[in-house]
């Protein structure tokens, strides 16, 4: 199972999640897709292959979807999947400027009524609307991925403080 992972100097501030597998990283997606509801909205960051759209799968399974459901959007942009709770993903990575992103319909996807992930949410800083929960994958090794949690915003907080304290068996380093 996953293991929880403090900053060096002990203050807990920007906790992580070390993952071994792609199993493990839907998992924690699962459990962060569980706690979401309409209007929430996340940020992933990550290179290439750090694990984006498999966490994204997670959110969608723990949204009440099909994980399958869910594919990397980069050639669509933004793609919607009807559920319980509406998932809005979003991928920014062939984005080069504003006006890409309006031509996308970028700052019409966000809805009350629906959860929207945004995959390579660092790209445009500032451009994600507060209250929002960025999450940052990145690549150790072919399997291993490490989760970083910034919220921005009081629920955001929340989130990932109730998401800490379900990780089973958490070890603290």
């Amino acid at each position: 199972l996953p293991v929880l992972l403090e900053r060096a100097d002990g203050s807990g501030m920007n906790p992580h999640l070390h993952s071994a597998s792609e199993e493990e990283t839907r998992w924690i997606g699962e459990r962060i897709g569980k706690r979401l509801s309409g209007g929430d909205i996340l940020a992933l960051a990550g290179r290439l292959g750090a694990g984006k759209t498999c966490l994204t799968q997670g959110i969608a399974r723990g949204l009440g979807l099909r994980d399958e459901d869910v594919i990397s959007p980069t050639y669509i942009l933004i793609r919607e999947v009807a559920g319980p709770v509406r998932l809005v993903h979003i991928d920014l990575y062939r984005i080069n400027g504003l006006d890409d992103l309006e031509n996308a319909g970028f700052y019409d996807a966000f809805a009350e009524d629906a959860v929207t992930v945004i995959e390579w949410g660092d790209r445009f800083p500032g451009l994600v609307p507060e209250p929002y929960l960025m999450i940052r994958l990145i690549r150790v090794d072919d399997q291993v991925r490490e989760i970083a949690f910034e919220p921005h915003g009081q629920r955001p907080r929340d989130l990932t403080e109730r998401l800490l304290k379900e990780i089973p068996d958490a070890v603290r380093k």
